[in-house]
């Protein structure tokens, strides 16, 4: 598993190229992972993988900054990116009243936002 590269000896050996890896001597890792419990499909991670870590708890954006990014980032009128973020937070608010938005494709995240906007005609904002 990768996490060898993160022990002491920061090697990993690849039995099927019979070869050792060493990291560049600044090598990082860097990632991210969503809550488990909060979205499906996610797994604590394991105490060993955490002792070999530093993990930095990042709360959600407040509404007003994500509507900002999508406007800045986006291109969507900042009225728009409001009502976007408004929808966002009221599927999430029945979801967590009721089993009907249960499921794999139950819930909508920021991220959504950003593919909701790749999908949506560039006139229509």
């Amino acid at each position: 598993p990768p996490c060898r590269l993160l022990d002491d000896n920061r090697e990993l050996f690849v039995p099927e190229l019979q070869e050792v890896v060493r990291p560049h001597p600044h090598f990082m890792l860097f990632a991210t992972q969503n809550p488990p419990g909060a979205y499906a499909g996610r797994k604590a991670l394991s105490r060993a993988f955490r002792g070999r870590i530093l993990e930095l708890h990042v709360e959600e954006l407040p509404d007003s900054e994500l509507a900002d990014i999508l406007h800045q980032r986006c291109g969507v009128a900042p009225s728009y990116a409001a009502k976007m973020v408004m929808v966002m937070r009221e599927l999430q608010r029945r979801r967590q009243r009721s089993n009907v938005f249960a499921g794999r494709h139950g819930f909508i995240t920021p991220r959504d936002l950003f593919r909701w906007v790749v999908h949506a005609q560039p006139a229509s904002f």
